[in-house]
């Protein structure tokens, strides 16, 4: 299969029906793969296994424990309960956007069998990153190795997310290094709703220590972390999308 800007564009739609997820706000929905976070994926396996919890939380995919191996020629993701066992090259160790791509690639997949949607095609997995906010990963490492997807097809399922969305040209070039190209795309994808479940009553979002805060839904204004003290600005309005009642059978 060759993708294509509108297979990619009805693919989108399609898993998005299919997978029925939460409507997202405009504080938090995109995971932010900054310095810490980079820093987290090569400075230890301990450090490694909280990026992991990290990015599985933030796809709304319980991880309670990561346990990491390096195995040559490996790149496997087992599972119990929710506990998750990572086999990964030793040759990835080094490289932070490598492992920010396993990383959500295992969380986008862990979410298809929670949503009990049979993953039908390879890009599939990277088009669930997209939806659930882990799409920023994708594009810093679109041109590695084993993506479905081109590189230019990354950024174009990324944009359309995005912009359908409307979380803001700013927000969504925040971090990444595609700035020329995304803004031209961002002139041209398709600015309709995709299909998500209405609004949560709160949504959940990260203190400047990685404390996580839940805040009323809609609303604009500042929490205070009971962990570090610090008071937090949070932006917990809707985005914008079509409240779907019912998921399709996925095509």
């Amino acid at each position: 299969m060759e993708a294509s800007e509108r297979w990619t564009e009805a693919r989108l739609v399609a898993l998005a029906a299919a997978l029925r997820l939460p409507c997202p706000v405009r504080e938090g929905f995109l995971f932010d793969p900054d310095h810490a976070f980079r820093v987290s994926c090569t400075e230890s396996d301990v450090a490694l296994q909280r990026a992991i919890k990290r990015v599985f939380e933030h796809a709304g995919v319980r991880c309670d424990a990561a346990v990491v191996l390096w195995k040559a020629g490996a790149t496997a993701v087992d599972r119990d309960g929710d506990s998750w066992f990572f086999e990964i090259d030793p040759s990835w160790k080094k490289n932070e956007d490598m492992l920010g791509v396993i990383l959500v690639r295992a969380a986008a997949r862990a979410l298809l069998v929670e949503r009990g949607v049979h993953e039908q095609q390879k890009a599939d997995v990277e088009l669930v990153a997209m939806l659930c906010g882990l799409g920023k990963p994708l594009v810093r490492g679109a041109n590695l190795a084993g993506f479905a997807l081109k590189p230019a097809h990354v950024r174009y399922a990324y944009a359309r997310v995005a912009r359908s969305l409307a979380l803001g040209l700013s927000r969504t070039l925040d971090l990444l290094d595609a700035r020329f190209a995304m803004t031209l795309l961002w002139l041209r994808v398709s600015r309709r709703g995709l299909p998500f479940r209405a609004l949560e009553p709160t949504v959940i979002i990260r203190c400047f220590c990685m404390r996580r805060l839940r805040v009323p839904t809609g609303a604009i204004g500042t929490t205070t972390c009971p962990a570090c003290k610090r008071k937090r600005p949070f932006d917990g309005r809707a985005c914008r999308i079509n409240v779907i009642a019912e998921p399709p059978a996925l095509p």
